[in-house]
């Protein structure tokens, strides 16, 4: 009987070579077919690359990365070339996220060392996390020269702390030009999503405004003017590593940022400082410009505001400061501003009168007030001015005479007038939100109040009352067609830059006579340099004189032989408040014992020299109405006006863009 197998016994020799050799030669053909499948997929991503370069461009993708450079914005002059908006170094405190290894201890010790809060700190953390890892993220912009130094000499114990500077916007004269040019800020959410939603723009675009040192316009020229004045984007290759960290530049790829074109404004740096100064505390607006070529000289609003806080984010205490107050620093008064115009608004009737037919030799009898439709519609003067004509009626300003001029008139011609002298017309300017007022007729009435027009509502309009909305740019509008001889001058702001046009010689206005605007002038002259007159003050307050050879001097330096240089205006003040006749029974409560909100606007047009017209001048102190005789509409224009002739910018060469950026001047236009 044989011997049962062990378990576990080995196998013959020869049937262990055998089958070591099957798997071998079973490993080697799996390892031939794997290495053939690489190999063949190795030659087909050569070839579709080859082709496409597709895988190229991804390995590219990993281990370069394009970081964009944003361009300078355009710069901003005055008509002579100061230079009032510009790019300029910014010093600022970065943190690189990926180098720090607690951003909220390292926002915390920037925070001590700047002397902010940890409320600040809190915020500035959560910018900086909305940003990129591997870049510098903006901590703190807009330092001082001392707390960048004090930044710098800590950096050793600031890990992934940056001391950096970048280029910004920056705005020399503060104040003076917030409203007419304005301020860019970064770029919002709502800018980002704008983008994102634009098919020709999307990701790209959103990208860039993503980027901590971009700056957009959001208000006056800067945003009317984005396109213009941004400039074109440049962007650089750095070379990363696979957590995205720069290692270095490929300068072969590299595209420098364009930028922005340069604009020159009509402003007069020089008178714009001057009318910002001549209110004093008061609020208000001023608009000067040339009678023939529509220039504007002047554009002030006051109070104003630092466009410089809102470059690098504006605080919001401050910000609240600014939109609460009942001055309203942040709103463009000359342009958006609207006003009854008052008595500034008899030249429109008393034109409107002439062209109803009445005489030369009209007279009315102004006992104080005029009783009509069961009711008495006052004059200023409480005794009256007796037997009036045209003349003295806008010498003086005469109420009565005028409510019965415009019931002569009839309220369409008036309205018709009116919008011819450009009033109820948003003037295009190149700004943004500016006000086109109210010049109603019946029409307007019915279609909006949805009530017939009265004659009521005419002996209103005969005085500027009533719902009568106007700005300071469309009185100097008036004021310079006016002035002019009827000619339909358009006022601009921007004097040159790419796409403008210089402006053509302005049309003469059909259905104004010669001879019913030289009444309407005399009465205006009589206003500033007759006996009775409104503003005789102000006349006498321009202090100046034309030498035998033309040249405006101060009268105490003038020749022998020199004449005065005159002005002519028209004044006016329009209530903010219903005066009830029980009111009027007990005595009208005196301005200057109102609140300040309930106080009368004060209004003054003018123009001059009266034998040689060039420029016009609108001025509106709100609430100013009687109550500060330093600084009234009159004597405010007045100080605007002397330096206005004395400097008389029309007779001067202007700078031109070719000459102020030679290296650009093939991009810009005449």
């Amino acid at each position: 009987m044989a011997r049962p197998k062990k378990i576990g016994s080995t196998l013959p020799k020869r049937d262990a070579n055998v089958i070591f050799t099957r798997r071998a030669a079973l490993m080697s053909f799996v390892g031939v077919g794997v290495m053939g499948t690489i190999l063949a997929r190795m030659a087909q991503l050569q070839a579709t690359d080859a082709i496409s370069r597709q895988y190229t461009q991804a390995a590219d993708d990993n281990r370069f990365d394009t970081r964009i450079v944003p361009p300078p914005r355009g710069v901003v002059y005055d008509r002579f070339g100061t230079v009032l908006a510009q790019t300029s170094k910014d010093y600022q405190v970065s943190i690189v996220q990926n180098d720090a290894p607690d951003v909220a201890e390292s926002a915390r010790r920037v925070a001590a060392i700047l002397g902010l809060d940890a409320e600040w700190a809190r915020r500035a953390v959560i910018r900086v996390r909305g940003g990129s890892r591997y870049e510098p993220q903006p901590l703190k912009e807009g330092l001082t020269w001392e707390e960048f130094n004090a930044i710098n000499v800590r950096l050793p114990e600031l890990r992934g702390v940056v001391a950096n500077s970048a280029d910004v916007r920056a705005y020399p004269f503060d104040v003076v030009y917030a409203h007419p040019i304005g301020y860019v800020q970064k770029p919002t959410q709502r800018d980002i999503d704008n983008a994102m939603a634009n098919p020709e723009l999307g990701e790209s675009r959103a990208a860039y405004l993503r980027n901590p040192h971009v700056r957009v316009g959001k208000a006056g020229l800067e945003a009317s003017m984005e396109e213009t004045l941004h400039g074109q984007a440049g962007w650089r290759k750095v070379i990363v590593n696979a957590r995205g960290v720069e290692m270095g530049e490929d300068e072969r790829e590299r595209r420098e940022p364009v930028p922005g074109s340069g604009v020159v404004l009509t402003i007069d740096h020089e008178l714009q400082r001057t009318a910002m100064q001549s209110f004093g505390d008061q609020a208000g607006g001023c608009v000067v410009m040339d009678i023939y070529t529509g220039d504007i000289l002047v554009m002030a609003s006051v109070p104003s505001f630092d466009p410089n806080l809102f470059v690098n984010g504006i605080d919001t205490e401050t910000f609240t400061a600014l939109n609460t107050d009942e001055k309203k620093p942040l709103f463009n008064k000359a342009i958006s501003g609207g006003y009854p115009p008052g008595s500034t608004f008899k030249t429109m009737v008393g034109i409107a009168a002439k062209q109803a037919g009445v005489a030369d030799d009209w007279r009315i009898s102004c006992p104080g007030y005029f009783s009509f439709g069961g009711r008495d519609f006052h004059c200023w003067k409480h005794g009256g001015h007796g037997s009036v004509d045209l003349h003295r009626a806008i010498r003086e300003s005469c109420d009565v005479y005028f409510y019965n001029a415009a019931l002569r008139a009839g309220p369409e011609r008036i309205a018709a007038v009116a919008r011819e002298f450009g009033l109820g017309v948003a003037h295009n300017v190149t700004l943004p939100n500016v006000a086109a007022g109210l010049v109603p007729d019946p029409q307007w009435w019915l279609a909006h109040r949805h009530e017939q027009w009265t004659a009521g509502l005419t002996v209103n309009y005969g005085i500027g009352q009533g719902s009568l909305v106007v700005t300071p740019l469309q009185l100097c509008v008036q004021a310079a067609r006016i002035a002019n001889n009827g000619k339909a001058v358009v006022p601009r702001l921007v004097r040159e830059a790419p796409g403008v046009t210089p402006p053509r010689p302005p049309p003469i206005m059909t259905g104004v006579a010669p001879e019913h605007l030289a009444a309407i002038r005399a009465g205006m002259f009589g206003v500033c340099n007759e006996g009775g007159g409104t503003a005789t003050r102000a006349g006498s307050m321009i202090g100046l004189s034309r030498r035998p050879d033309g040249v405006i001097v101060d009268a105490a330096q003038a020749p022998p032989g020199a004449t005065p240089v005159q002005i002519a205006g028209k004044t006016g003040t329009s209530q903010v408040r219903i005066i009830t006749a029980a009111e009027r029974a007990r005595g009208v409560i005196s301005n200057d014992q109102l609140p300040w909100a309930l106080r009368d606007n004060a209004l003054f047009i003018s123009w001059g020299p009266y034998d040689n017209p060039r420029y016009a001048c609108a001025v509106v102190i709100e609430h100013g109405g009687h109550t500060n005789v330093e600084f009234d509409a009159p004597i405010v224009t007045a100080r605007v006006l002397r330096e206005t002739f004395l400097r008389d910018p029309a007779n001067r060469a202007a700078a031109r863009l070719a000459s102020l950026e030679p290296r650009q001047s093939g991009r810009q236009s005449a």
